[in-house]
């Protein structure tokens, strides 16, 4: 129970802020805000054009890092258009 305790701690952040309480509080207060996050993830990565299941589950495993990470990493780009494609709007030809 302490690995997954240290585990936790450090996948939450609670490590770093000093977080001293029982293993069973910190196991539950890491699972809770994980959780907690994983919605706020997903929404933030779908509107910056990232998975939103594959940052669900990075939500549920790193809680917080995984919404700092997907706030900090920037979308990705669009596809340069083909140099071939015809011009778009097509134009009419009929006139």
């Amino acid at each position: 129970m302490t690995t997954l305790a240290n585990i936790l701690s450090i996948a939450s952040g609670f490590a770093l802020m000093g977080y001293h309480e029982p293993r069973a509080n910190l196991i539950a207060t890491s699972i809770i805000i994980n959780v907690a996050l994983t919605p706020l993830t997903a929404i933030v990565a779908s509107r910056r054009g990232r998975s939103p299941l594959r940052w669900t589950i990075a939500g549920l495993a790193l809680g917080a890092w995984a919404l700092a990470a997907v706030m900090i990493i920037p979308p990705p780009r669009p596809a340069p258009p083909l140099p071939d494609a015809p011009p778009y709007p097509p134009t009419s030809h009929a006139a």
